[in-house]
């Protein structure tokens, strides 16, 4: 029981962590003024995303959440959080401009690109808003969409 109570503080950080990340990718570009306030018998983003969060940790849906189950809620954000750092170190290598997006030369340059069998990808198709260049956004769209159509080979047993 001691060892648990001791990590108790550094999960708790993790969840509180994980809701900001959520709070700030359901709310990306949906921007509100400072001060504004949830319409009438809405809840606050932020608490809609702890509501989800809690449901997602509640495997067996009791209503409250185990030791175990907030244990491989928090893993599991963590794993996430390094994959997203991970895209961003190639996000930022493949951006050799340095303007912070990828242009369509940067994006047929991408290592990956040499790797998917014909037709590649088209740049146009994940350049959402029609700018001529890839932000972070988008690029995790392209990646999104490689990894489910080229499935990394089942591991060998």
């Amino acid at each position: 029981m001691k060892t648990r109570t001791r990590y108790i503080p550094m999960l708790l950080g993790g969840l509180l962590l994980a809701s900001a990340h959520y709070a700030v990718a359901q709310t990306a570009g949906t921007a509100k003024p400072a001060g504004a306030k949830p319409a009438a018998g809405k809840q606050p983003d932020i608490t809609q995303g702890i509501d989800q969060m809690f449901k997602a940790m509640d495997k067996d849906k009791n209503g409250s959440i185990s030791f175990e189950e907030f244990k491989t809620a928090v893993v599991a954000e963590r794993r996430q959080m390094m994959v997203i750092e991970q895209l961003q170190g190639n996000f930022r290598a493949a951006d050799t401009n340095k303007n912070g997006t990828l242009n369509a030369a940067e994006f047929n340059a991408l290592p990956v690109m040499a790797k998917l069998p014909t037709p590649k990808p088209v740049f146009a198709n994940y350049d959402l808003n029609k700018d001529q260049a890839l932000d972070f956004r988008e690029f995790l769209g392209f990646v999104q969409q490689v990894s489910k159509n080229n499935p990394p080979p089942a591991p060998v047993k």
